[in-house]
C-alpha cells in the first residue's frame, strides 16, 4: 500500500520471468504467494510484510527503495532481522538459508501459561 507505483512497476519490469508481483491489497493472493515462493522479495518499507514472510521459514529478500521519510524504527526492525539471519538485502544473486521461523504468538502464549501456573 505504501510502495510507490514506480517501483511497482520497475519490480515488474525487472522481475517477470519466474516471478509474481503482488500490486494490489489482496490478502489470499498475498498469503498463497507466500506459501508457493521459493524466495521472497519485500520492498524494505513494510515491517508488516516481513514479519509475515518470516513466518514461513523461506528466505526473505528486502529491496531497499527510497525513503519518504527518515525512519528509524523501520531501520531497528530491519537491523535485527538482518542479525537473526531471517533476512537479506536484495541484490543479484539468491540463495537459500534457514532461520528459526518466528512463531511469536505460541512463545508469548507459554509465557502468559507459565506465569499463571
Amino acid at each position: 500500500m505504501r510502495t510507490p507505483e514506480n517501483i511497482i512497476e520497475l519490480s515488474k519490469n525487472k522481475l517477470s520471468t519466474n516471478s509474481l508481483i503482488i500490486d494490489n491489497v489482496d490478502k489470499k493472493a498475498y498469503l498463497s504467494a507466500l506459501s508457493l515462493a521459493k524466495y521472497i522479495a519485500i520492498t524494505c518499507d513494510s515491517t508488516s510484510m516481513i514479519s509475515e514472510a518470516a513466518l514461513t521459514g523461506k528466505p526473505i529478500y528486502v529491496a531497499d527503495i527510497p525513503a519518504k521519510k527518515n525512519d528509524h524504527r523501520i531501520k531497528k526492525f530491519r537491523e535485527l532481522f538482518m542479525k537473526l539471519n531471517i533476512i537479506k538485502k536484495l541484490d543479484n544473486k539468491l540463495e537459500t538459508w534457514h532461520y528459526e521461523i518466528l512463531d511469536e504468538t505460541s512463545r508469548i502464549a507459554r509465557k502468559i501459561k507459565n506465569q499463571l501456573t
